[in-house]
């Protein structure tokens, strides 16, 4: 912590010298009087303000170049103006708004919903955006390392290429991000939140144009699981005006990225009776071959028909568009409906066999010869209809009615024998000692049995959501009351299979194709109805976000047993769950002044159980109470928090080293503390005005979880727990800094996340090497350079210095993340 504070105390001191800009100005009518309440933002960033009663405005702590600021008001059309921002400056703008056109509704109410509005500095809670610009400097597709620059972020790496995420919100579980809300554009966009979250798709994060994440008490209106918090991926809005981008990035093992976008709005189309209409349209394709070699019992690769070594790597595409048609000007109350449609197509040859502990020291980058047959093959497709009325400048209502299918066939190894019964490949990689011959089989030395099964689900969710807004007095002195409903439905369907493989002399041949619905074959289904009241209440330099949720949930299991594959019910049996909440939450900030404000909120924490009766929901008292700084140099966010589970549930995943039955188990009390430390600073030149920009970026993380109660757990994740063992793969020091300088659009970076020893197994004192995910650096850099004709050279060199490390442990031996991996790049923007 002392190593932590030097580097704080060293940007408050230079704070005063550091050349960051800023951008002030007046928002007035056509009449040129002020308007009060309106939003203004800085496009591509977090930062926002509201105009005071005279229609002034301020805002700081902004790079120096060319931003575009943008005034929203229900009932007017945004006003935007380029402006050329010099370091240690302030620009002054006077934006002019006029009465409605295509999205001045849609502005003011996406304004209200995401943190590009209203920005971070005055939220009462804990909450984190990166922006486009910062997406496009990261240049990756991996979730993972964009979201290091959060603080609070448990991050648990798996296929070193971030396909299936593993995130935790503030010492929650991170498998398969199941444990925490998961949005795109304000939906819930797991495969099914309800009764089956662990979220086997996440959307791209390569194709987003920000990223969310919110903590605290204001995050209980999203929902359902309120406990660690929300993330709100924000996918490709509709320009004003034309706009196309495209880009290319090459790399090692034959990586090949391309990316395209393309949009166009009117404000005024004669068609529609002088309504306004806009578009936009993506694809994106990531395509690589993987850095990890499939090897036969003799060490050497394994080839393919084409004598290349098999692939270990992927091929995904995304295509994605949305259209939105709005009322016309005159048109007494604002209306407008977006239709959002998207797919993604993902076959990956990826696995869940590790190594060994010495076959990893030796060759990291290994792939034993038994998970040759291991593929993902998963396709998505979502659909959303929202439509926006703005009756008046007090009052809005926006409904979204969306529809997520999911289907995934996980063909991967389950099992290996070598004349005996057969062994799973968890039990194989943790214990090699006992398991010499089944192992053999599994690296291909040896004669024996795979049993690959085919883990073919398909997934449903779907449902309609509405918020009313409504505002009341002033902007200085008022609230803003919004209250919501969602009514929702979700299913996963397992119909599954193992095939049998045998293995002699080195190779390995399909010897007993399985029945589907033999292995399982059931549905999971769930239904449910949300509600929520919340109020932004401002009082002068306080303000209070009151709020309270309801959850109320119903969850099915339809179990027509491994004989029954036509499912004609002869063997059915149902079992049935059920929970009702309420979940209310306050949060407050209070600001002090000279650029300091003070936060803090309670609220409960809920997760839905599932159909198992004797599965309670998870149930937890959330506190936190931090600071902020804000100044034209700085930025600091600090928090500190505790999370006292009465419940913590349990997921059986395979991923975790399960049996991968999705059932929950309870965990009984834990109490989980932390803090958290973000910091967004320019150390560029400290006295004096300059074209230089170094921008900065700090995030730390300090997790302690401990179970509260002794227990013996039939989850394999815990196992025999003690009173005060460490909850597993919780790191307690995380610490990511992000270093740069820029100039006339040429920028470099470089970027370092380290992390401290993590438990494998729920445990105390010192780690066994058996049990330890040791602790790592990573450096990554990137760099940018303009060329003429509007393009942009980028590079990237993920792991710098090529460091070795351990993703996982489980859920079957050791997997390595990604090696020094340098990849090129061209990125072309024509129009707005």
């Amino acid at each position: 912590m002392r190593a932590l504070l030097l580097p704080l105390s060293f940007l408050l001191a230079v704070a005063a010298g550091a050349q960051t800009a800023a951008v002030a100005g007046r928002v007035v009518g056509t009449d040129g009087g002020p308007l009060a309440g309106a939003n203004v933002v800085v496009g591509g960033t977090p930062r926002g303000a509201a105009t005071d009663v005279d229609g002034r405005f301020e805002i700081v702590g902004l790079e120096a170049g060319a931003v575009e600021v943008v005034a929203s008001l229900i009932g007017y059309a945004p006003a935007r103006a380029r402006v050329a921002l010099a370091a240690g400056e302030r620009a002054e703008v006077r934006l002019v708004l006029v009465e409605a056109t295509l999205d001045a509704g849609e502005v003011v109410v996406t304004a209200r919903e995401t943190l590009t509005g209203r920005g971070t500095l005055d939220l009462p809670g804990s909450g984190h955006y990166v922006g486009p610009r910062a997406l496009q400097r990261l240049g990756t597709s991996d979730v993972h390392r964009v979201l290091r620059e959060v603080p609070g972020v448990t991050i648990q790496e798996e296929d070193g290429y971030g396909l299936r995420p593993n995130i935790g919100l503030r010492g929650s579980g991170a498998e398969r991000s199941g444990t925490i809300t998961v949005m795109e554009d304000g939906v819930p966009i797991a495969p099914a939140p309800y009764a089956a979250p662990s979220a086997y798709y996440f959307p791209t994060v390569g194709r987003m144009d920000g990223v969310e994440v919110r903590t605290g008490a204001g995050q209980i209106k999203y929902g359902p699981r309120t406990t660690g918090g929300a993330i709100n991926l924000i996918a490709a809005p509709i320009p004003d005006g034309f706009e196309a981008r495209g880009e290319a990035v090459v790399g090692p093992h034959d990586q090949r990225t391309l990316h395209a976008r393309v949009g166009h709005a009117t404000a005024s189309a004669p068609w529609l009776g002088g309504g306004g209409v806009g578009a936009v349209a993506e694809v994106r394709s990531d395509n690589v071959d993987g850095f990890k070699t499939l090897r036969g019992g003799d060490g050497a690769a394994l080839l393919g028909p084409d004598g290349d070594p098999l692939s270990t790597g992927f091929e995904k595409l995304d295509l994605f568009g949305r259209v939105r048609v709005a009322t016309a000007p005159t048109a007494g109350v604002f209306q407008s409906l977006t239709l959002t449609a998207s797919r993604t197509d993902e076959v990956s040859d990826e696995t869940y066999l590790g190594l060994t502990d010495a076959d990893f020291a030796a060759t990291p980058f290994a792939r034993y010869a038994g998970s040759r047959e291991d593929r993902m093959d998963a396709d998505h497709a979502a659909l959303r209809a929202r439509h926006v009325a703005v009756v008046s400048d007090r009052l809005d209502l926006t409904t979204t009615a969306y529809r997520n299918a999911f289907a995934r066939n996980w063909y991967k190894l389950d099992k290996a024998a070598a004349g005996g019964a057969p062994v799973g490949i968890a039990d194989v990689l943790a214990a090699p000692d006992a398991h010499p011959a089944e192992l053999a089989v599994v690296r291909g030395d040896g004669d024996g049995s795979l049993y690959v099964k085919a883990n073919n689900r398909e997934y449903l969710s779907q449902g309609v959501q509405t918020t009313a807004g409504l505002r009341l007095g002033t902007a200085a002195r008022g609230a803003l009351v919004e209250a919501g409903v969602r009514l929702h439905a979700d299913e996963m369907d397992r119909f599954q299979w193992v095939d049998t493989y045998g293995v002699a002399g080195g190779q390995s041949a399909l010897v007993a194709e399985g029945v589907p619905g033999t292995d399982s074959n059931r549905i999971e289904s769930a239904r449910a109805v949300a509600a929520f009241v919340q109020a932004d209440v401002a009082w002068g330099r306080l303000a209070l976000t009151p709020g309270l949720r309801l959850e109320s949930v119903r969850l099915t299991r339809q179990d027509f047993g491994k004989a029954d594959v036509e499912r004609t019910g002869a063997d059915l049996v149902v079992r049935e769950n059920g929970a009702t909440a309420l979940i209310p939450g306050l949060g407050a900030v209070v600001d002090l002044g000279r650029g300091w404000r003070v936060f803090g909120g309670l609220h409960r924490g809920f997760a839905p159980p599932n159909s198992q009766p004797e599965t309670r929901p998870e149930e937890s008292v959330n506190a936190e109470v931090g600071v902020r700084y804000g100044s034209p140099a700085l930025e600091v966010q600090a928090a500190g928090y505790r999370t006292a589970y009465r419940n913590l549930l349990g997921s059986d995943l395979a991923a975790a080293g399960g049996g991968g039955t999705t059932d929950l188990f309870n965990g009984g009390r834990v109490d989980v503390v932390g803090a958290e430390v973000g910091v967004t600073a320019d150390l560029a030149r400290l006295a004096g005005p300059g074209r230089w920009a170094a921008p900065v970026r700090l995030a730390y993380t300090l997790t302690d979880g401990r179970f509260q109660s002794s227990f013996a757990s039939e989850f394999d994740g815990w196992g025999t727990v003690e009173d005060g063992d460490e909850l597993p793969y919780q790191a307690r020091h995380r610490l990511y800094v992000r270093a740069g300088v820029e100039r006339g659009g040429w920028s470099a970076a470089l970027l370092a996340n380290a992390v401290s020893d993590m438990r494998a197994v729920a445990g105390r004192g010192p780690i066994p090497d058996a049990e330890r995910i040791g602790a790592h650096l990573v450096l990554d850099a990137v760099a940018e350079a303009p060329l003429p004709g509007g393009l942009t050279l980028t590079g990237r060199v993920a792991n710098l210095t090529d460091e070795t490390t351990v993703a996982a442990r489980r859920p079957a031996g050791l997997r390595p993340g990604l090696p020094r991996t340098v990849t090129v790049g061209l990125r072309a923007r024509f129009g707005r």
